[in-house]
C-alpha cells in the first residue's frame, strides 16, 4: 500500500496530474498512490496522519512485505533541515503512540527512502519532499513559475494589490511573520486570476471550468465519467525542469 500525505486537496490534484504525466512519458514507471491524506505543519496533526497511515498499512496489507509512505510539505520560508526534523519528530512519536518498534532509521534527505518495521512481517518505507522554487515557497510558487500562457490579468492584480497595500501602509510578510497579509495569499490570488481570466474566454469563466480538480484531472459528469479533458497541461508546463525533483520523488512510488 502506498500512502501520500500532502497539505491540501489542491496539492493532491497537482500531484495526481504530475503522476499521470510521468507515467505517460516514462512507460516503465507506473506511479501508484493508493490513498492521500491531508495534514499541515502542525506537529500533532502531522503525527496523527502518520498514525492513520501506519495503522491502515498494517491492517489492509495483502501479503505485502513492504508499504510506502510519502510526505510532501511546503518549504515556505523554512529550510530542508528543519522540515526533515519535523517529520522525524512526528515519525518517532507515531511509532511510540501506535506501539510499533522504535524506528532505528530516520530521514536525512529528500527523495530517499528509509525503512522501519511495524512488526515481524511488514516494513514501511518513508520518504519526504518539500515543495519549493530555489529553496523557498509552496505550490503556488511552483504554479506561477511554470505558467505557460500570458498572465496579464494575474500579473496586474498581483502587482496592483502589492502597490496599493504598500501605499496604504499595509505590510506584506512571509509565513510566520507579523504582517497584514502574507505573500502566500497574494500568490493564491495570482493563481486564481490566471486560471480564471488569463486562460479562459469570458463566457467560460464559470465554476465548473475554474474548479481546481477539473483543471488538473478533467471534469466528470454525475456518473463519474470524464466529459471534459484536463487543461492543466495546457496552462502549466508540466515538462518544466523546475518539476524534475518532485517527479523524481513521485517515481519512487511505483
Amino acid at each position: 500500500m502506498n500512502i501520500l500525505i500532502v497539505e491540501s486537496k489542491n496539492d493532491q490534484y497537482f500531484v495526481e496530474a504530475l503522476a499521470k504525466e510521468v507515467s505517460s512519458v516514462d512507460k516503465v514507471c507506473n506511479i501508484q498512490i493508493d490513498k492521500y491524506k491531508y495534514s499541515c505543519l502542525d506537529e500533532n496533526k502531522l503525527t496523527a496522519k502518520i498514525n492513520e497511515s501506519l495503522t491502515e498499512m498494517r491492517s489492509s496489507r495483502n501479503f505485502e512485505k513492504v508499504s510506502k509512505m510519502g510526505v510532501i510539505l511546503d518549504m515556505d520560508n523554512s529550510n530542508q533541515e528543519e522540515r526533515i526534523q519535523l517529520i522525524n519528530t512526528c515519525l518517532k512519536k507515531s511509532f511510540v503512540e501506535c506501539d510499533y518498534p522504535t524506528p532505528t532509521n530516520l530521514l536525512t534527505d529528500v527523495n530517499n527512502f528509509i525503512t522501519n518495521p511495524l512488526d515481524e512481517y511488514l516494513h514501511v518505507k518513508t520518504a519526504c519532499f518539500f515543495t519549493n522554487i530555489d529553496g523557498k515557497g509552496e505550490l503556488e510558487t511552483i504554479l506561477k513559475a511554470i505558467a505557460s500562457q500570458p498572465s496579464v490579468f494575474a500579473n496586474c492584480i498581483y502587482a496592483g494589490w502589492k502597490d496599493c497595500l504598500e501605499r496604504n501602509g499595509k505590510t506584506i510578510g512571509k509565513s510566520g511573520e507579523q504582517c497584514d497579509i502574507r505573500e502566500k495569499d497574494l500568490l493564491k490570488l495570482w493563481v486564481d486570476f490566471y486560471k480564471r481570466f488569463d486562460t479562459l474566454k469570458k463566457n467560460d469563466r464559470d465554476e465548473e471550468n475554474t474548479d481546481w480538480e477539473g483543471i488538473m484531472l478533467g471534469i466528470k459528469d454525475k456518473e463519474g465519467n470524464l466529459k471534459k479533458a484536463a487543461r492543466g497541461k495546457d496552462i502549466f508546463d508540466l515538462q518544466s525542469d523546475k518539476l524534475k525533483d518532485i517527479k523524481s520523488f513521485l517515481s519512487m512510488f511505483d
